[in-house]
């Protein structure tokens, strides 16, 4: 565990000092991943990716290749713009580099916001890769028990939603969390030229400071710059941007802001004369559909818009700026929302995913673990609960326990969804995919507004405690078996309460969710991702996965009140993407006494076919069934043509005796072994390498020269009948296998004898005599 000092904005760029690029790669066409969850519907889907398929994604040709450094924790989804112009000429800050890139966009919680080659790693001192520009906003705020009472996201408080970039791809905005010394805590929107990294123009506070008398650092009025979290990522839509801050015993805010000027327009209180309330939503951007309207969910927090309030806890909100104003025009809230605030079941721990259509649906989820859709074209408003029976909320299109409570220690967890679902429109049906805690993914068809019953749930389950997994899709078009749903969940722990929690990425297919295509602890070595970063969805865009993280390693453990942590991880973005299948490697084959056969016989065999595996091409393989029948190995692959009778076969016992003392050093003993038929060889090698844990001992020897020797037997099936009536026999020969030499070779040493042959005329044989004392 490595200790890190927090840097400065001259030490962020020291290792960029020595490079200067003019460069011109060849950049693919890919698609641009420009806002969070990859669309303003919020969707999760990157419909356009060319470079990944199902096929592709396996640990043989997919996995780690490189991490991004970053100098502080990345909370942030990683955003990619493709064929990015960049040119640092007009950033002092920045040494020069010139050219096109397939770019990332990471910004980290020590206000830096980094762009970095997307298609290549770029080392540079330290082991740090090096940006194509990095630019540092500015102290953050620092971390404390008054906001992060588990010290999670210590030592620092810097960019915690996620950015957008503007559509025609020049500016990137940023809200920064400042600690400026005399000036105050306070917020600023930040305006960023992508080409160079170079403010686009001042810097705007947002709602004033700590050091404003109407701004203090107290729980109480409007906005508190020292406590509000402003973890919703932004939006930008028709020319707007709007920034979601949390309550934390304020009020939430959505404050709406010129693109342009990065001046203010309008500013909406979710519980202008309640309390709470927030806009946080998991990280999750509020969605706008085609007229601009804005959709978002709300925190715990006082309700009484049913009875001419303006209060909208726990509530689906659909906004529409209109000049200086943010108006309600529709809402839904559950009609248990008294028993959601008083259980800090937050429905807006989860942010809603728009769907296009007759009507547009929103689909969403919070704490309770409950799924709904809800008509863009009428909300549903409030229903009240009856004074007695059951609150079904009657007044929406439908509601769905997609993960149900569990109870532990006494204790009810709730099924809380974190984050927003993923929709998919597939080839053949609609998706919707949500991951809450406590249980599997769970992926739902849907069709006429509505989650059809019986949904796939994902092999996977992470431990018990927050906050369930991140989902991200990609498709190329209706291609088949283009589709896949990317995972991030974690590992082994409550990544609420606990630093050190690792995670796991996982590829699924969206088609049948239960079924696994690749994970990142397949090849833990290798593709194992570090600390999970919670909340925060991976970004999936020209052949590469960028995965954010906490860092790459540390202790699993609680903190809490004063007890902080003073050691922090190596931080960065992983990124996966296809990897070249390892070169095999050579085969030094030598004729050595190391193995050698003692004897063969032939007797009845009894195989149930039906336990054999399917093989392709009219076949079933039997190796192992044969072996689970038998309690050995077999020394070749065993395919049967299907409908065979195996009554007409025999089964095959072969005893070997190795060297004891190479077998301590070998790998195992495998087997070269064919047919031949009228005296013509096959030409297929059939045979099959044993592994040393799955030999079979039946046996202690002495060879001729005095070694000892371990007797290893091994099984086949042979002498089928045949309607030709041929001859058909099975030749063997074994083999020991060393493995790990330095030259990296592997070395088979081959019994000195020649080619053995059991057939119906030759039925067994037994050379024990000739090999053994």
């Amino acid at each position: 565990m490595a200790h890190r000092a927090i840097t400065s904005s001259a030490s962020v760029v020291l290792c960029l000092l020595a490079f200067v690029f003019h460069l011109e790669p060849t950049v693919a066409v890919a698609a641009d991943v420009l806002t969070q969850h990859n669309d303003s519907a919020r969707t999760g889907v990157n419909p356009d990716e060319k470079l990944l398929n199902r096929a592709g994604v396996r640990s043989a040709t997919f996995g780690r290749l490189w991490t991004l450094y970053a100098d502080g924790q990345v909370v942030a989804q990683p955003l990619y713009v493709s064929g990015l112009a960049v040119d640092t000429a007009g950033n002092p800050n920045a040494p020069r580099v010139q050219g096109t890139f397939n770019a990332v966009i990471v910004a980290t919680m020590h206000n830096t916001v980094y762009a970095y080659e997307a298609d290549n790693a770029k080392p540079g001192p330290q082991g740090r890769t090096v940006p194509l520009w990095a630019t540092w906003l500015g102290p953050p705020r620092r971390g404390d028990n008054d906001i992060d009472m588990f010290a999670t996201n210590d030592p620092e408080w810097g960019i915690l939603s996620t950015p957008v970039i503007s559509d025609d791809r020049k500016t990137v905005y940023v809200v920064a969390w400042h600690d400026d010394g005399a000036q105050g805590i306070r917020y600023k929107l930040h305006a960023l030229d992508l080409a160079s990294g170079a403010e686009a123009k001042p810097a705007a506070v947002i709602l004033g400071s700590s050091t404003d008398a109407s701004r203090p650092c107290s729980t109480a009025g409007v906005f508190n710059p020292c406590k509000q979290k402003q973890r919703a990522a932004l939006l930008l839509a028709g020319g707007v941007l709007y920034i979601g801050l949390g309550g934390d015993g304020s009020r939430g805010l959505l404050v709406a802001f010129d693109a342009a000027s990065l001046t203010q327009k309008a500013i909406w209180q979710v519980t202008p004369n309640g309390v709470d309330g927030g806009i946080w939503q998991s990280g999750q951007a509020p969605a706008v559909d085609a007229d601009g309207d804005i959709y978002l969910m709300t925190a715990n927090g006082t309700f009484d818009a049913d009875t001419n309030g303006r209060n909208y806890g726990d509530s689906f909100v659909r906004l529409r700026l209109e000049g200086a104003n943010l108006v309600v025009k529709d809402y839904f809230t559950p009609c248990n929302q008294k028993i959601l605030q008083g259980a800090d079941l937050d429905l807006g721990s989860a942010g809603p995913v728009l769907i296009a259509g007759t009507p547009p649906w929103l689909v969403g989820g919070g704490k309770e673990g409950v799924l709904y859709v809800v008509s863009t074209t009428d909300m549903g408003k409030y229903a009240r609960p009856p004074a007695t029976g059951a609150c079904t909320n009657p007044n929406v299109a439908q509601q769905v326990t997609a993960f149900p409570p569990v109870i532990h220690d006494g204790i009810t967890h709730y099924g809380n969804i974190h984050g927003s679902p993923v929709f998919w429109k597939g080839p053949g049906a609609n998706f919707i995919y949500a991951w809450g805690e406590n249980n599997p993914l769970k992926g739902y068809q849907f069709s006429n507004g509505r989650l059809q019953d019986a949904p796939k749930q994902s092999a996977f389950q992470p431990p018990l405690g927050m906050p369930g997994g991140m989902l991200s899709l990609t498709a190329n078009g209706s291609t088949p078996g283009s589709a896949i749903l990317w995972a991030v969940a974690p590992l082994d722990g409550d990544a609420n309460k606990q630093r050190g929690v690792h995670g796991i990425v996982l590829a699924l297919n969206p088609e049948d969710v239960s079924q696994t295509l690749w994970t990142s602890e397949q090849v833990s070595g290798r593709d194992r991702l570090g600390l999970f970063a919670k909340f925060t969805p991976p970004t999936v865009a020209g052949g590469k996965l960028f995965v954010a993280t906490y860092g790459d390693n540390e202790p699993l453990r609680f903190y809490g009140g004063n007890n902080r942590p003073t050691q922090f991880p190596n931080y960065g973005i992983a990124v996966y993407g296809a990897i070249a299948p390892p070169p095999p490697p050579q085969i030094v084959n030598q004729d050595r006494e190391d193995v050698t056969v003692v004897r063969a016989s032939t007797g009845p065999l009894t195989l149930d076919t039906g336990t054999c595996k399917a093989a392709g091409g009219g076949s079933l393989d039997c190796t192992d069934a044969l072996s689970n029948a038998t309690g050995r190995p077999s020394l070749y692959s065993v395919i049967l043509p299907v409908g065979q009778d195996v009554a007409g076969c025999a089964l095959l016992r072969v005893t070997a005796a190795a060297k004891s003392a190479g077998l301590q050093n070998a790998a195992g003993v495998g087997f070269w072994s064919s047919q031949a038929t009228g005296g013509n060889l096959a030409a297929d090698d059939s045979g099959r390498f044993v592994a040393k844990a799955q030999l079979a001992t039946v046996g202690a020897g002495t060879l001729k020269d005095g070694a000892a020797a371990t007797l290893l037997e091994f099984v086949g099936v042979v002498n089928c009948t045949t309607g030709s009536g041929a001859d058909v026999a099975r030749l063997f020969k074994p083999y020991m296998q060393f493995e790990g030499a330095a030259d990296g070779r592997i070395y088979r040493n081959w019994d000195l004898a020649s080619n053995y042959r059991i057939s119906p005329a030759v039925t067994g044989f037994d050379r024990s005599g000739d090999v053994l004392r």
